[in-house]
């Protein structure tokens, strides 16, 4: 009896993993397919580079709120998500600079030594509190670091 049961239950594992990898498969190629209807503006059944920066494009004018041709901290966090929602470009691919596939402690520092400067209003390689709470922006060349 327990073995029967034992059985059965590797039965129903098996199919489970059967049906969950089936269900990813299905939903794999539903992306797929919406993504290209999507961004096929010329309707030739593919997805090119061109369409994808053309569609970039429009995201970057509904994101850049005040119109000036650049994305502020602030805009990209309000409006970042559109660019996220598209799916052409991860977080790994934003860090990996050098296009080689593999993040170096380099690429991994980048951003943060980026941030750092950002927010480091005074220029004495500490932030404070008061500079934080500014959020590092106060204009000048320091805002679009």
């Amino acid at each position: 009896m327990f073995r029967t049961l034992g059985l059965a239950a590797l039965a129903l594992l098996m199919f489970s993993d059967l049906a969950s990898a089936q269900h990813v498969d299905r939903e794999r190629s539903f992306r797929a397919a919406r993504f290209v209807e999507l961004l096929d503006i010329d309707r030739d059944g593919t997805v090119s580079l061109e369409e994808i920066l053309a569609e970039h494009g429009r995201l970057f004018a509904a994101a850049d709120l005040d119109r000036d041709g650049a994305l502020s901290v602030d805009e990209f966090r309000r409006r970042g998500r559109l660019f996220q929602n598209l799916g052409t470009a991860t977080l790994f691919d934003m860090l990996d600079t050098d296009g080689d596939q593999v993040l170096s402690p380099r690429e991994i520092n980048q951003p943060s030594q980026r941030w750092f400067s950002r927010y480091d209003l005074n220029g004495d390689g500490a932030m404070a509190a008061d500079e934080l709470s500014q959020g590092g922006q106060t204009g000048g060349s320091k805002r679009r670091r």
